[in-house]
């Protein structure tokens, strides 16, 4: 058996091959790096920039951040990172995270949501992304099913990264667009690991405790079966980011509390970018039973992916002092609460005028699942022209559900007010019935 290797050029030593241009970047690259997409959001949000950076006046609506001119950090935060700096500790931290802070992340979980799994269950990442990559890596093989909720934030890049199969499992408007048990069981013996979020990006609503009892019972069933046969078990990958940012008279719910038994099957994920609107300080966290810790702070180490040290002591500081935190998340929600309230009342002013434009009832997070039903108006047939519509006529950015995965011309998108003040939303509400009314 021969093998043709590429030529080389003597002159720049580039290597050529048949049919290949030596300057064809996907002959360099994997199978997984060519086929790898960008994030759709991200893609809107540099739109929105350009717009802003010429001057147009538009309410960003899209990205899922927190400005801080209108969402700052704890002030305990900022001064206990630059105690930290000033005293010079800038070394490596631990791969897995401080001791004291993988302590007061153990406590404020087992106190706040009766998620106890001690100080070494807990893993620290450079924020959420690293230890969900590292969940899905430590149970999922290529060809494994990753289940996930559709509309859902970024969980088809995931299942390319790992090589697994996707199984979406599709959320509907009468279930808030979250994913049920009745969906999960029809897929349940292909599934190796199930994603779930609660409060749900994109569309700011939560499982209730019967709804998350109902999928974790599938999942038992599944799994004692399993047992039987020696087949590997499915897996709970439990995405909180957002938990502590709830509407008065909506609970967080976290499978434990409905489903003690789940405890072996769970991977809980936290983070402050979401509760202390840190997104740029990129501090996450992993709470899993401490017996399947050493692979996964393994493989955090090669990744390299830990936070620096002066956040890790702050974040430490600071989730010692629970009264302090839950202080900062009253004035939080309070000001979620503004803006959201503002968005419903004139969303439903213009329903009430005859216009297409619904949402779906908040209930945790910072998102308002807002439908704008304009095809016909506008005489358009996707939502992307509607999407530009909304942009370079009245000046507001949204992002469609396709971003989050659920294909089809539906009219559906997502509003964020983490970036927006309440003046900006006043504004481009008017800017919006104008454009509606001309």
């Amino acid at each position: 058996m021969s093998v043709r290797l590429p030529s080389v050029d003597a002159k720049n030593g580039r290597g050529t091959r048949l049919g290949v241009k030596s300057d064809d970047v996907e002959w360099r690259l994997s199978e997984m790096a060519a086929g790898m997409e960008r994030s759709r959001i991200l893609s809107i949000a540099a739109d929105v920039r350009e717009m802003i950076a010429q001057g147009r006046e538009v309410a960003p609506f899209t990205v899922g951040d927190f400005s801080p001119e209108q969402f700052g950090v704890p002030d305990d935060l900022i001064t206990n990172m630059l105690e930290a700096v000033s005293s010079r500790q800038t070394n490596y931290p631990p791969a897995a995270g401080l001791p004291e802070l993988r302590e007061s992340l153990s406590r404020w979980m087992a106190s706040r949501y009766g998620v106890d799994v001690g100080p070494e269950g807990i893993i620290v990442g450079s924020g959420a992304r690293p230890v969900l990559y590292a969940s899905f890596r430590l149970f999922i093989e290529p060809g494994d099913g990753l289940a996930h909720g559709v509309p859902a934030w970024n969980n088809h890049y995931y299942v390319h990264l790992t090589g697994a199969v996707d199984i979406p499992i599709i959320g509907t408007e009468e279930s808030r667009f979250l994913p049920t048990a009745a969906g999960v069981a029809e897929r349940i013996e292909e599934i190796r690991v199930l994603i779930l979020n609660s409060p749900l990006n994109p569309t700011g609503t939560c499982f209730t405790a019967d709804e998350l009892g109902a999928i974790c019972d599938v999942i038992l069933v599944e799994n004692e079966k399993r047992r039987q046969t020696g087949k590997k078990p499915v897996m709970l990958v439990y995405d909180q980011v957002y938990s502590t940012m709830t509407v008065q008279g909506v609970e967080h719910i976290h499978p434990l509390n409905v489903r003690p038994e789940m405890f072996d099957y769970t991977i809980t994920l936290d983070a402050i970018s979401k509760s202390l609107t840190g997104t740029g300080l990129r501090l996450g966290w992993m709470a899993i039973p401490p017996s399947l810790a050493d692979p996964v702070i393994a493989l955090i180490g090669h990744m390299g992916s830990w936070p620096a040290r002066p956040i890790q002591q702050a974040v430490a500081a600071l989730y010692a002092e629970p009264t302090s935190l839950d202080s900062f998340f009253a004035d939080l929600d309070e000001r979620i609460s503004e803006r959201m309230e503002l968005l419903k009342s004139r969303l439903a002013e213009m329903k009430a005028e005859g216009f297409h434009i619904d949402f779906v009832e908040p209930e945790g997070g910072i998102y308002l699942t807002t439908r704008f039903d304009l095809f016909e108006m506008l005489g358009v047939d996707t939502n992307e022209e509607i999407r530009r519509w909304l942009l370079e006529a009245a000046g507001v950015a949204v992002v469609p559900f396709q971003a989050f995965g659920l294909e089809g011309e539906t009219g559906w998108f997502r509003i964020s007010i983490g970036a927006v003040s309440v003046a900006e939303i006043a504004a481009a509400m008017d800017r919006l019935v104008t454009a509606l009314r001309n």
